[in-house]
This record gives structure tokens, C-alpha cells and sequence, in this order.
């Protein structure tokens, strides 16, 4: 099986932006372990005029993915939690809908995995018999913290012609499978 990081284009060119929040700054990762500290539904303000582009995929301040591909994510990974998230543009009277995504984080670094002597990943390697069944995950640990998706998510999700989306191939045991 193939997999990818599936990250948020941040050169989108003229993408939303928060009242609150920068997106280019730092983000914070909830699991499924913090769903029951988190609402169900919350409410971000969109800075601009209302004509922005709306990515997919916000990475920041929190993973969200946009509404419409909620049930694609939930038909290859039954055991997400989902937690809406509303964005308004106060000025445009508009609303888009998203959805934080809980996923697990699981160990599926492979043994192959190279490191630099200071510690730090030089070639990331997944094990195959790790991963499992897992579409959509995160590396647990001291790893890149972008979600990694399977090859057939990802052509699922590119199917439906997704915008501001960038997927990067990540090496794994048995890639030839």
C-alpha cells in the first residue's frame, strides 16, 4: 500500500484567513482522547471580504476538513470523532461548514526508517504490519504531526476535485504490494 501526507496548500492563492488566528503559525493536534474535553460545534471568524478561497483541508489553528468530505473520511476510517467547526464572515453573512477530525495516532514507523545522529528523522520509513487497516492517521511520537493518508483515500478525495490540497508520498515496507 502507498500512503501520503496529506497536507494544507498555504500558498493558496487569495485563501481565507482568521480573525484570530494565523495560519502560518503553529497548530495544535487533539486526538481522540481529548473529543469528550472539546464541543461538539464551534464558531471561528473569517477575516476579509467574503471571496477568499476555501481550502479543503485548514491545518491551522486545528485539523479541519471541509463538510463535504466528511462522509468520504468516515466510509475509509469508521472510527474518527468529528466536531463541527462553523467559519463566519460576519461581513458577508456567510458561514462555511468544516469538521475537526479526531484520528488515532498509532506507532507505524518501520525499522528501515534512517536518522540523522542528532535524532532527527532523515528518511521516514512506515512498517506495513503497523499501519494495518489505518486510511487516515497520525504518526505518534516525535514525528512529522501532517495526517497520512492511504493511496485509495487519497484518490477518493482527489476525485471530488479538492482544493488547496497537497499530498506528499511517504515511503513503506512493501510499497511494491
Amino acid at each position: 500500500m502507498r500512503y501520503f501526507y496529506i497536507t494544507q496548500d498555504i500558498n493558496l492563492p487569495c485563501s481565507i484567513g482568521f480573525r484570530d488566528f494565523d495560519i502560518t503559525s503553529g497548530r495544535r493536534f487533539f486526538g481522540k482522547e481529548d473529543a469528550e474535553n472539546l464541543r461538539e460545534t464551534a464558531v471561528v471568524y473569517l477575516a476579509g471580504d467574503g471571496s477568499e478561497v476555501r481550502p479543503d483541508l485548514i491545518q491551522h489553528p486545528v485539523l479541519m476538513f471541509s463538510k463535504r468530505l466528511q462522509d468520504v473520511l468516515d466510509a475509509f476510517e469508521a472510527d474518527l470523532i468529528f466536531k463541527d467547526v462553523v467559519l463566519i464572515h460576519k461581513e458577508s453573512l456567510a458561514q462555511y461548514r468544516y469538521t475537526q477530525v479526531l484520528m488515532e495516532e498509532i506507532d507505524g514507523v518501520g525499522s528501515r526508517t534512517e536518522y540523522y545522529p542528532n535524532g532527527e528523522v532523515k528518511r521516514l520509513v512506515l512498517d506495513q504490519k503497523k499501519v494495518g487497516n489505518y486510511h487516515l492517521f497520525l504518526l505518534k511520537g516525535r514525528y512529522r504531526k501532517d495526517p497520512i493518508v492511504s493511496l485509495p483515500l487519497a484518490e477518493s478525495l482527489l476525485r471530488r476535485n479538492v482544493t488547496g490540497i497537497c499530498l506528499e508520498e511517504v515511503e513503506a515496507d512493501g510499497d511494491d504490494e
